[in-house]
Formats: structure tokens, sequence, C-alpha cells
């Protein structure tokens, strides 16, 4: 076959291409060159009839048509139909096309094998956007779950404040201060919640395990009230451990809490904890109810003592008249509620209300001292902000080399009892790098000895009862000793 030959066939079949706007995909020439048997034949059968490219076969003969799509099959219909040079020699190797050739002229589809490119990118794309959204959920979509979790270890001494001292009182400030302890207690998104339910060193719980009544605010309140409390007593017990003047004056009757023995599920309507909330203030007592719902003969409750006395004559099963103002309400704002009486658990022949009533006594000291706690709330640092005012008022440093943190309550006597989340606080111990942390010996035996595990050698842990108990651990410790008036 001759070069010229050829190249008048592909030139022929191109022309026809541009005639019936044939759209071929993009590709080179076929591996082999077309037999010279089939070149004379297909040339013979373009030249005279141009509309072969068509499928018309009226001025071709059966041979030719033929010959020419078998060629056309064989041979790779794109390099057949790509325009070449006049030029060109001899066929050059195909390499893979990459799309469907489609002619306008047939309405057959030649496809044109190819590498396969799948297209990964909207299903990952849709994939991270939906991830996005999840996590975004998860951190501010609310769920009432909260958490008790390891606070922080702090040091008392630069948040108090003693002014107005006379000239017999003395202020020294220490060089190593006792730590207070406090535990986390927020409101937990999902994703928080989850992070916390694998951790082993925070508690998750539910808004009424938490609460009870499922109010935190109100829980919150009296928590604030309660440190407020712990401060005042604070004060009164080391100021009269050191020798000086202290007093209490008591405080109105508040509604602090209820005991769950007195009040099960199955609890009468007029029991106590079915009409009172947490926080409520007790203004009056009526012990005789009339039809209209007036108070009559009304005895007035300014403290918390006066309910003795009102209720003397009472008895279990009486039904009486309160006017309670509620929980941080104008002095104006109050409310009547009727309460059933009942008799003491501790003892039968005392007439009671049936709540728990908080400590809301006010210090008479005789010069003015302030503790800063932020919005800290609870009961527990009653014992260091105790050992931290002795340490101020007194000569030498009771804080032992390596640092000491300690936790309980403190009551007026000077007995340390029990607090919450231990082990939270036993963990804050070992991040603030303190050595020692005293908690109270009426804790629970497993609590400690979870709070021992949790922080290992890293801290040594005592159980006191008594605030000299914890002077004396203190000073065996390697605390200077207190020096008394």
């Amino acid at each position: 076959m001759s070069v010229t030959g050829q190249s008048r066939s592909m030139m022929l079949v191109t022309s026809q291409a541009k005639a019936t706007d044939t759209m071929v995909a993009t590709t080179a020439l076929a591996t082999r060159a077309m037999p010279p048997s089939a070149v004379t034949r297909s040339t013979r059968c373009f030249t005279l009839s141009p509309r072969l490219a068509t499928g018309s076969s009226a001025e071709c003969s059966a041979e030719c048509v033929v010959a020419s799509v078998r060629w056309l099959r064989a041979r790779c219909l794109a390099g057949c139909l790509q325009p070449i040079a006049i030029s060109a020699s001899k066929a050059k190797a195909a390499i893979a096309a990459t799309r469907t050739v489609r002619s306008v002229s047939d309405t057959r589809n030649d496809k044109v094998a190819g590498t396969a490119r799948p297209v990964w990118g909207v299903p990952f794309a849709t994939l991270a956007f939906l991830v996005m959204i999840v996590v975004i959920g998860a951190m501010v979509w609310p769920m009432q779950r909260f958490e008790t979790a390891p606070g922080r270890a702090k040091l008392v001494a630069p948040r108090l404040s003693i002014e107005g001292a006379s000239d017999g009182v003395g202020v020294f400030e220490p060089d190593r201060s006792v730590r207070f302890v406090t535990a986390l207690g927020s409101e937990l998104a999902p994703l928080q919640s989850f992070m916390g339910w694998i951790d082993p060193y925070v508690d998750v719980q539910t808004c009424e395990q938490r609460f009870g009544d499922c109010d935190p605010d109100a829980n919150r309140t009296i928590q604030l009230g309660a440190m407020s409390t712990a401060k005042e007593i604070a004060s009164f017990v080391a100021l009269d451990y050191l020798g000086l003047d202290a007093s209490f004056d008591m405080g109105p009757a508040q509604v602090g809490g209820f005991d769950p023995a007195l009040c099960p599920d199955d609890a009468p309507e007029l029991r106590a904890c079915r009409v009172l909330s947490v926080g409520d203030t007790i203004v009056k007592v009526d012990l005789s109810v009339n039809d209209t719902g007036s108070v009559d003969d009304s005895i007035d409750i300014d403290v918390v003592t006066d309910l003795s006395k009102a209720l003397a004559d009472a008895e279990p099963g009486d039904v009486i008249r309160l006017v309670v103002r509620p929980f941080d309400a104008p002095a104006d704002e109050v409310r009547t509620v009727k309460v059933e009486l009942m008799a003491s658990p501790d003892d039968p022949k005392r007439t009671i209300i049936g709540f728990n009533a908080r400590d809301t006594r006010t210090v008479k000291l005789p010069f003015e001292i302030g503790i800063d706690t932020d919005e800290i709330g609870g009961p527990s640092a009653g014992l260091a902000f105790t050992v931290a005012l002795i340490d101020e008022l007194s000569p030498g440093e009771l804080s032992p080399p390596g640092g000491v943190a300690l936790t309980g309550t403190i009551a007026e006597d000077g007995s340390v009892g029990p607090i919450g989340a231990l082990v939270q606080k036993a963990i804050a111990v070992k991040r603030s790098g303190a050595r020692y942390f005293i908690v109270p010996a009426g804790q629970d035996p497993a609590d400690v000895e979870a709070a021992r595990r949790a922080v290992g050698t890293s801290v040594e842990i005592a159980t006191v009862a008594t605030l000299a108990e914890a002077l004396a651990t203190l000073e065996r410790w390697g605390g200077e000793p207190v020096t008394l008036r």
C-alpha cells in the first residue's frame, strides 16, 4: 500500500466527519495499518459515494460496505476519524480513550475502553458536613446533665482580709498558706457528658439525682448561703480558739432540706416536704386554723429558736398554718400553707414540722474579717478557713513544707463534719502539688480509700474529727505549733 493512498482514504473520512458533525474522542491512530486489500476496497467505496459514512449503501457494493465496517470496528473508530496530516507515512500506537464517541449520523454508542475515575468528593463532603453538625450540636445542645469533677486546691491566705484589729491582736501573713478544695458542678452538653462518662474521676448525674427537685438556680443560691454560714462559723471558732471575744446572733428559720426518710413517695399531701420548698423562710406560725383561711393568734418567727417555742403545745398529727417567704423574695411577698405536724424520729415525744433548718446565724467579732470566695458555694471549706484564720492571727507557720489542703465542715464546738466529692477533691489536691490532705474522720471509709487510690503515694491523706486533731496533724507533718495567748 502506498502512503499516498492511505492518506487519501483518511482525508475522505475526515471530510465526511465534518459534513455530518461527528464528535470523536481524542486518541492516536490504530496500532496496525490497514491491510492492502481493505485499503483498496475502502478507498474505492469512499471515492464512489461520500454518503458511506452515514450508512447508505446505494452506490457501494455489499462487499465494500462489509469491508469498510469491519475495518472501522477492528481498527479503532476514533483513530480512523481523527484528521491526520498528508505526510503521515505509518500508523502510530493507540492510547486509551477517556470518553464515549458519539456520532450524530449514527444511533449507536461506540465506547472506547478507558480507565474509570470514581468520584468520591461529594460523599466525603457530605459526610464531613454531617459530622461537623453532630459535633457542634453535641457541644451546645442542653440535656440537663451535671458533673461532679475535680476542681482546684486554692490558697486561703490571699483571700483573707482583717481590718480594725485592736493593738493586742497581731496579724501574721504566713509564707506557706493552707489550701481549701473545690469540686466542679457545671451543667454539661452531650459531648461533655460523654467525656465525663469515660473519665473515672467525673460523676455525671441527672438533674433529679443532683438536686432532687431539679431546681439548679435555687440550689445554687442555697449553696452560696451555706458558704456564707461556713465563713461565719469559721471566724467564730478561730477567734474562740485563740481566746478572743466572739459570739453568735441567731438567724431566721429557713428550710435547708428534707430528710428522705420523712418524705417517702407515699408521704401525705400535708407533709412538710410536699408544701414547703428549700429556701422558704418561716415568718409566722398559727396553731388555730379556721375555715376562712385567715391566720388568727399567729406567732411571729424572728429566729429559728422561736419555732421550738411555738410548737411547745402542739401534738403529732395537728394541722397548722405557716406563713412563709420564698427564697430571695421581697419581705412583703409571702404565701400561706397548711402543714401536718409529725413526731421526731429521734425523740417521739418531740413534735416537729419535718424539715431541716439551715444554719442562718451570724457571728459578732471584735474586728472585721473578710474571706473572698467568689461564686464558690457549700460549707466544706469551713475547716480550711478556720485553720487559715488561726495561722493569720498567730505567729509561726502552721502549714508544713510541701503544702497542705484541708476539707470538712466546721461546727461551733470545733467538730469536723463530712463533705461530698472526696475523690474529686483529692485529685484536685494532687494536681495542685500539695503533699498533704486532711479530710473528715466521719467520711465514708470507702470514700477515703478511693481517694487514697486516686492519688497514690503523691499525697498523704489523714482523717481528723476535730480542729484540735487537725492542728496536731499539721505539727506532726512539720508545721509549727499554735501560740496561744
